[in-house]
């Protein structure tokens, strides 16, 4: 190539050379993710590259030789104009080189954030701005939720009602939420810069908790929960359930954890309670069943040795012999009255009374019984409502109270024993099974004695179990304490610690006000006689129905005799001169004591009806109208009892 070639050479490249960049620059312009507009100095659309027209929607003849102003809003068009004026003016602003946040307006006038740059360039001593901008609305949007995110994470944090533990990989504590505070008793700065073990019950705990917690925080990921103990500064130890979760971002680096803690005490606590209501339900079924068999048994033993009595006037040997069987068998028959109210079977012969009034009354005989030693005082409440309950086993109760505080302070002490109201709410109730909200009167009796290991006082109240030497105790009082009080639609409690007395409460339904006084019992009257009228005796067990004929007998009553419910009904049809139906109440056959007193009631108006049981479980079924008219004798029953009983009915009967 000769030097002429490479001159016409070196000229067309000078001459492609422009060209090429603005082709080159073109392609910037039309690609470029970014909306981009060039304004001359009084503001002029001259230039605008695609992803600004699609930014703002106009078309891009719609923009150019437009102001730029209408693709801004008022406010920050007015800016912009000032901005522009100073500068060209001065020179000295700000708008140049500097991206700021500014409001767009789009061709259907919807407002959207962008951010501006505006850079400066002169063509042929022309001056010219660009501006780059940056449509901010998913930034705004993913800001917005993020916010929102923190703002809800922040409230979950701080009113979650359990305790919440952020860790990192390595264990160390970051953060806590304001019921850890709360439920371990300790602020957040006792585990700056620590791993959670001081609020495990010890070491070992902690590093089984660890091991079950804590996988290689690189290559695993997952939740889990377990149960571990843990322990408050002033030394108290609780059981909590334990739910852990790794935090991970979403490209699965983890951050450390996050675990979640619930006091679950509480739970434990009425599980245990639930547990032994069920426990005590059973032994008490159990209890109950035998307690009734032995009262057919006792009432036999006691009928037949009462009727012995009678024939051995003169012969003091045999008497003494018969008396003597006769007090074994009353012993009996005491033993299993208490076994039937422990099992909540006993017959209660309730009323009205002011438990004050009882206190009072048996402060004496409380005295004489345990010992100059003991002090002994009262709390009564001045305006304590009354309780429906059976007066003597109040009596019972507070004594066996009483006896138990005397041998659990032998070197002496205090006994307090209170009265008050109590109001229980839903809440207050919902650890106790069987006992519904409401008022209460509350008997508690609190003594400063050697107290109860836990493992005693968990089974305090069930039947036979003492800690007394052999032969100081049946195991029965507290037994029968318990009984009496859900019997009576309430509960009994005991509060005691090693070396720190024992308070047994009994809270007895309220059932009105203040003031109203026991009623005093009519002395006995004598044995009645049965002037010849005629009895139907109706029971299942041939001993006791044979027993019962001879004791009629005795008291000068004809009788007639039938095994069931539907053999009476036939007797009764057949047209038989009956005054009175004399019936057990548990019988089988289909019919049982209560079903036949309602069919005499109705078929044979004229028919007195008394009922015998010693199982008060088979009175249920009465409706509250029978029960008020219907008299019923407890099992095991003296000759004197049955004589009054059956005259009151005859007498009751034809009035």
């Amino acid at each position: 190539m000769n030097d002429a070639s490479r001159a016409n050479d070196r000229t067309e490249w000078v001459e492609m050379e422009p060209k090429a960049e603005a082709l080159k620059l073109k392609a910037i312009l039309e690609t470029a993710a970014a909306g981009i507009i060039a304004i001359d100095a009084s503001g002029i659309i001259r230039t605008v590259n695609p992803a600004a027209v699609r930014m703002f929607g106009f078309s891009r003849e719609e923009l150019l030789g437009r102001n730029v102003s209408i693709l801004m809003n008022s406010g920050d068009a007015q800016r912009h104009d000032d901005y522009m004026s100073r500068y060209l003016t001065t020179g000295n602003s700000r708008i140049i080189g500097i991206g700021r946040e500014v409001t767009g307006v789009r061709k259907d006038g919807t407002l959207f954030p962008l951010h501006l740059s505006i850079g400066e360039y002169s063509i042929g001593g022309e001056t010219f701005f660009t501006g780059v901008l940056i449509d901010l609305t998913r930034q705004k949007k993913a800001e917005d939720s993020l916010v929102h995110q923190q703002a809800l994470f922040r409230v979950v944090f701080d009113c979650l009602p359990d305790p919440l533990v952020i860790s990192d990989c390595d264990r160390m504590v970051q953060n806590v939420n304001p019921a850890f505070e709360r439920v371990f008793g300790r602020n957040s700065d006792s585990l700056a810069h620590s791993t959670p073990e001081p609020i495990f019950e010890n070491k070992d705990e902690w590093l089984r908790h660890d091991a079950a917690t804590c996988s290689p925080c690189p290559q695993t990921s997952g939740s889990g929960h377990h149960i571990a103990h843990f322990r408050r500064p002033n030394g108290e130890v609780f059981p909590g359930a334990v739910v852990r979760t790794e935090i991970r971002t979403p490209e699965h680096q983890q951050l450390g954890f996050l675990e979640l803690i619930r006091d679950i005490s509480g739970e434990r606590r009425r599980e245990a309670q639930l547990m032994q209501a069920q426990r005590m339900e059973a032994i008490g079924q159990l209890t109950g069943g035998i307690a009734h068999d032995f009262n057919n048994i006792l009432t036999v033993v006691l009928g037949n040795i009462e009727l012995i009595e009678m024939r051995l006037h003169g012969d003091d040997n045999l008497l003494a012999l018969a008396r003597e069987a006769r007090e074994a068998a009353e012993m009996g028959a005491r033993l299993t009255d208490r076994l039937l109210t422990f099992g909540r079977r006993q017959l209660l012969e309730t009323r009205r009374i002011n438990l004050n009034e009882f206190v009072l009354g048996l402060m004496e005989l409380i005295r004489r019984t345990i010992g100059e030693d003991i002090d002994v005082s009262t709390a009564l409440s001045s305006d304590l409502a009354l309780t429906e309950v059976d007066p003597g086993q109040v009596e019972n109760a507070v004594l066996n109270l009483a006896i138990n505080a005397r041998d659990a302070m032998p070197k002496g002490g205090r006994l307090v024993i209170e009265t008050r109201n109590v109001y229980l709410a839903d809440s207050s109730v919902a650890e106790a099974p069987d006992l519904a909200s409401g008022g209460y009167v509350c008997l508690s009796v609190s003594d400063t004695g050697h107290g109860m290991p836990p493992e005693v006082k968990e089974r305090a109240f069930e039947p036979f179990f003492t800690t007394k030497d052999k032969g100081r105790g049946s195991g029965l009082g507290l037994a029968t304490i318990y009984g009496f009080a859900k019997q009576s639609g309430g509960h009994a409690t005991i509060a005691s610690a090693v070396g720190r007395g024992t308070t047994v409460e009994l809270l007895l339904p309220a059932v009105g006000e203040a003031g109203e006084m026991p009623v005093v019992e009519a002395p006995p009257q004598a044995t009645p006689h049965g002037m010849g009228r005629r009895i139907l005796v109706v029971e299942d067990n041939d001993s006791v129905r044979r027993l019962a004929l001879r004791r009629l007998t005795e008291l000068g009553y004809a009788v007639e005799e039938a095994e069931n419910g539907v053999k009476a009904l036939e007797i009764l049809a057949a047209g038989a001169d009956i005054d009175l139906v004399f019936s057990d109440v548990v019988m089988p056959g289909g019919i049982n004591g209560v079903d036949l007193a309602r069919e005499v009631r109705w078929h044979f108006p004229k028919v007195a009806v008394v009922l015998t049981t010693g199982y008060a479980e088979a009175m249920l079924t009465l409706d509250e109208h029978e029960s008020a008219g219907q008299i019923i004798l407890r099992k095991p029953y003296h000759q004197s009892e049955l004589a009054r009983t059956l005259a009151e009915a005859l007498e009751r009967h034809e009035t």
